[in-house]
């Protein structure tokens, strides 16, 4: 548990010096930075850890609609979780039931899409990345009605055989407006000015949640991870002494 805790204190200090690290640019300095690069070096070689700041617009050929719900948004995620029992035998041999889950379905939009301030827009890569604070439009339990198949909007499923209780539907969007903070490093690599995931090692973040209110947050689990280290290895250390006086 203190070689865990110990990773988690890392990895979130690692992410919370990068955010505190790199400057929120206007887009417009972004671009002008960019242009000053490329006359400098010729196109494809600019590459730059940045922040924006802005609204979610949709990119060129519209906006999307997520797979369950069939919302318009620029990004979207489902998840389809399979709820079951099984039964087992416990240590005596006896047969009991015990409930389970599965994810059956899982999706994440890939689709760039704009992030558009006062002074310009930035096209964004999202990739697989997850939206943190994409807001949930979907959250429901639908209990499983019997048969071989299961339908769930356009999701065909197997319907799981015996003991399958239901499915728990899952879904997130970003819609078109909403003010995003995206951290992560502009090229122009493929041939155009865009904000994705770093090309080595650093951090991605699109959030609709603000950098202070990620700052905070990822603070708070800084503190707590660093908290949980000391403790589990203090009382690591009490377990081995104990078990050696014994």
């Amino acid at each position: 548990m203190a070689v865990v805790c110990g990773y988690l204190t890392w990895r979130t200090n690692k992410r919370v010096s990068s955010v505190e690290r790199v400057e929120t640019l206007p887009v417009s300095e972004l671009k002008a930075l960019h242009k000053a690069a490329s006359d400098a070096a010729g196109p494809g070689h600019f590459r730059q850890q940045v922040e924006i700041v802005g609204a979610a617009r949709a990119h060129k050929n519209g906006l999307l609609r997520s797979k369950l719900e069939e919302r318009e948004c620029v990004w979207h995620r489902h998840r389809i979780t399979r709820k079951y029992e099984e039964t087992y035998r416990d240590s005596d041999g006896n047969r009991k039931r015990r409930k389970k889950s599965q994810v059956v379905s899982s999706f994440t939009s890939s689709t760039a899409f704009f992030v558009e301030d006062g002074t310009g827009r930035a096209v964004v890569r999202p990739g697989d990345l997850v939206v943190d604070g994409a807001e949930k439009t979907l959250d429901t339990f639908e209990p499983h009605q019997g048969g071989g198949r299961v339908r769930i909007g356009p999701i065909t499923l197997d319907g799981g055989g015996g003991g399958t209780l239901g499915y728990q539907k899952e879904e997130w969007i970003v819609r078109a407006g909403v003010r995003l903070f995206v951290h992560g490093e502009a090229s122009d690599e493929n041939g155009r000015l865009a904000i994705a995931a770093p090309a080595e090692d650093g951090e991605y973040i699109i959030s609709a949640r603000s950098e202070a209110e990620i700052r905070k947050s990822e603070n708070n689990k800084f503190l707590a991870f660093a908290i949980g280290t000391g403790v589990s290895a203090v009382a690591g250390v009490a377990l081995l002494v104990a078990g050696l006086l014994t």
